[in-house]
């Protein structure tokens, strides 16, 4: 028995595999209820990203990504440079 997490348009998905999907960048994080939509943004956080970068991933806004890690009471990490071949 699967159980439907976020919005009613998409198939009742397991949450682990929406986070994964969310995590891949194949859906948009909206898809997720908002505890995960945090612990998405806590992750990517952890590793070193920055709001940029998470906003790009998950399809979410860079205002919402800060937004969620401000709430989180997680400090900014600064974007990083890319490298050009």
């Amino acid at each position: 028995m699967s159980v439907q997490i976020g919005r009613p348009d998409i198939a009742p998905i397991a949450r682990g595999r929406l986070m994964l999907a969310c995590r891949l960048g194949e859906l948009p994080a909206e898809v997720l209820e908002p505890k995960d939509r945090e612990r998405l943004v806590y992750d990517f956080w952890a590793a070193g990203w920055s709001d940029v970068e998470i906003a790009t991933r998950t399809r979410m806004t860079t205002y919402t990504t800060g937004r969620i890690r401000a709430r989180l009471g997680l400090a900014a990490h600064p974007a990083r440079e890319r490298a050009t071949a």
